[in-house]
């Protein structure tokens, strides 16, 4: 019988092997794992420590509990439902403007405030789930969340408006850092299951996101033309029991992170960072968030004071449907080349948006809207998070893509801002020349910079 590496550790701890074939191991007090306690000619098998859990510990799932085979999906469902209170009113924007006697200044200072509070509160939510935990992190966003659509439904308008998406960054930033790492942990078993589980996890997540973006806005321009007198749609009740749904089967899954004072927490805050090199591929997200916010905002405004208030979010809805669905085609491009590749769609998705918005055109708006979104949620937006993410590991890796995404949040939250204030102080198409202008000279200086990183890193 092959000899257990355990044997002569045991003994050296002051406990001997029961019996030759069934030695005993101080880690576990029976028999060693590596042998089991196999008898003389029996095939080994390895049996599991068992878990042994403290009353503090109720509540909280053991590193080497039985994996929770659906909470990858549960999880995921809970991200879903956050997204989709961010795209579920975004067909009425236009109309919440026009209804109050708002000008698209307006509708774009409401739409920021999704933004601005990504900012503010992002040092702080990024270390939350290793303070209070992940279940509590996800079911706040969820609630805040299923809170941003019942004040829409209430108080439709922009007032209203402002505040859900106060809520909707809230309850966004609460599960961007908590939900991946939660699934992992949730559906791992060991260090190998762990990658695995990680792996998957983040699919899971990032589809869940991505899906959520897509089909929100496109639900209720459908939920509009089947019942166009129900005021809200009906999708804002179907959400309200999406939530509330999500809410209960959250609240089942056991918390994993370690009670107090097992594990060290780090910080209440979490400073962003910028990696020297990145600032190419990370400017890059300014013009393109700010084009996206302004078709979602200024674009839908005028339109909806023109008398097509389904044109605008008919547009909007197409750019993100095709934009997120195209990250699967072109993901294997290499970052700053997709950066590079995505500003110049840019340039010539943003002309025929706003040309088609300024004259009223829907074809122009139904093709160019599609444009701007593959370049920037298939192209500039992953490339250059992609890019930060190489270059950082560890802690510094979460303060680079944190910084990423305060780059982001910025033209998120001032491009669209600066474009409605535009419209209300100058015409329509005055504004989107400028706007477009604005657009083509960043590209043409950050291209240059992105080619020459480009060809240094990938001289083939």
């Amino acid at each position: 019988m092959p000899s257990c590496p355990h044997v002569h550790h045991c003994a050296g701890q002051g406990r001997r092997p029961r019996t030759a074939s069934m030695p005993e191991c101080r880690s576990t007090g029976g028999p060693c794992p590596p042998c089991g306690g196999a008898r003389p000619g029996a095939q080994a098998r390895p049996r599991a420590a068992p878990v042994h859990r403290r009353p503090s510990d109720r509540g909280r799932a053991p590193l080497t509990a039985p994996p929770h085979r659906q909470a990858a999906l549960v999880i995921g469902l809970a991200v879903a439902a956050v997204g989709l209170a961010t795209t579920v009113p975004l067909p009425l924007y236009g109309a919440y403007a026009a209804a109050g006697g708002y000008g698209a200044g307006a509708l774009a200072l409401a739409f920021a405030c999704y933004a601005t509070t990504a900012i503010v509160t992002a040092p702080l939510l990024g270390p939350l789930p290793d303070r209070i935990g992940r279940r509590p992190c996800v079911l706040l966003g969820v609630a805040c969340a299923a809170l941003s659509t019942l004040l829409l439904s209430l108080l439709p308008g922009i007032p209203a408006l402002a505040a859900a998406r106060v809520a909707q960054g809230f309850a966004m930033g609460c599960v961007t850092g908590a939900a991946a790492a939660w699934a992992a942990e949730l559906t791992g078993n060991g260090q190998e299951g762990q990658a695995a589980a990680g792996r998957r996890a983040a699919g899971v997540i990032a589809t869940a996101t991505i899906g959520s973006f897509a089909t929100g806005g496109l639900l209720t321009l459908a939920a509009l033309a089947l019942a166009p007198a129900a005021d809200p749609p009906v999708t804002f009740a179907a959400h309200l029991g999406f939530a509330a749904l999500l809410l209960v089967l959250v609240a089942r899954l056991p918390e994993t992170l370690p009670r107090r004072g097992d594990l060290p927490r780090g910080g209440w805050l979490r400073r962003p960072a910028f990696p020297p090199g990145t600032w190419p591929t990370t400017l890059a997200i300014l013009p393109g968030w700010s084009a996206t916010g302004a078709v979602l905002t200024s674009v839908p405004a005028v339109l909806a004071a023109e008398g097509l208030p389904l044109a605008g979010p008919a547009a909007a809805c197409a750019m993100m449907a095709v934009g997120v669905l195209a990250q699967l085609a072109v993901r294997r491009i290499p970052p700053r080349r997709a950066v590079a590749l995505g500003l110049l769609l840019l340039t010539v998705g943003a002309a025929v948006t706003f040309w088609g918005a300024a004259t009223r055109g829907l074809w122009p708006l139904l093709l160019g809207g599609p444009v701007v979104g593959v370049a920037v949620y298939a192209l500039v937006y992953p490339g250059g998070l992609a890019a930060v993410a190489e270059a950082a590991s560890g802690e510094e890796r979460a303060r680079a893509v944190a910084g990423f995404f305060v780059m982001a949040h910025l033209g998120f939250s001032a491009g669209p801002l600066a474009v409605g204030l535009a419209v209300d102080a100058l015409d329509a198409p005055a504004a989107f020349a400028l706007a477009w202008g604005v657009i083509a000279l960043s590209a043409a200086a950050l291209l240059p910079r992105l080619r020459g990183a480009a060809g240094a890193a990938d001289p083939g």
